[in-house]
C-alpha cells in the first residue's frame, strides 16, 4: 500500500511518484547533501555551482550516489536521488513532492547523510587533465 499522494500538477506533469513518503529527516539529509555538494563544488570550480538537487538540469554522479535534476523531456525519469537500491523521486526540486522507493528509517536516512557527504568531501573533479587532490 502505497502512502504517498501527489500534487495536482505532479500527477499529470511530473514524473512517475514512488511508493513512499518522503520522511522530514530525510528530506533534511538531502539537503544537507546538496549544501555541501555545492560548498564542495564552488572549491573546485571558483564559481557558484547549479545543484541537480534543485531546477537546474544539472547532474552529479560518483560512486556512492548519484542525483539528477527535474527532467522536462518527455522520456521517463526514473528517479532524482539513487543512493544504494533506494530511488528517490521529488517534483521540479528536491524536497516538493518527494518519495522514495522504500521506507526510508531514521537510522537509514543517517546512514545515507554520512556515506554522501563523505563522497562528496572526497569528490575528485577532472578538469583540463587535472585532477585535484
Amino acid at each position: 500500500m502505497s502512502d504517498f499522494e501527489p500534487e495536482l500538477g505532479q500527477m499529470f506533469f511530473g514524473q512517475p511518484s514512488k511508493k513512499y513518503a518522503l520522511s522530514e529527516i530525510t528530506e533534511a539529509a538531502l539537503i544537507s547533501i546538496s549544501t555541501e555538494l555545492e560548498r564542495v563544488m564552488w572549491n573546485i570550480k571558483q564559481r557558484a555551482y547549479e545543484s541537480p538537487f534543485y531546477n537546474t538540469g544539472n547532474v552529479f554522479e560518483c560512486d556512492t550516489f548519484k542525483v539528477h535534476a527535474y527532467s522536462w523531456s518527455d522520456d521517463e525519469q526514473p528517479w532524482n536521488f539513487l543512493w544504494k537500491d533506494i530511488e528517490i523521486s521529488w517534483y521540479k526540486c528536491c524536497g516538493r513532492g518527494a518519495s522514495s522507493s522504500k521506507k526510508i528509517t531514521a537510522d537509514m536516512a543517517s546512514e545515507m547523510l554520512d556515506d554522501c557527504l563523505r563522497a562528496v568531501r572526497n569528490y575528485k573533479y577532472v578538469s583540463e587533465g587535472k585532477t585535484r587532490k
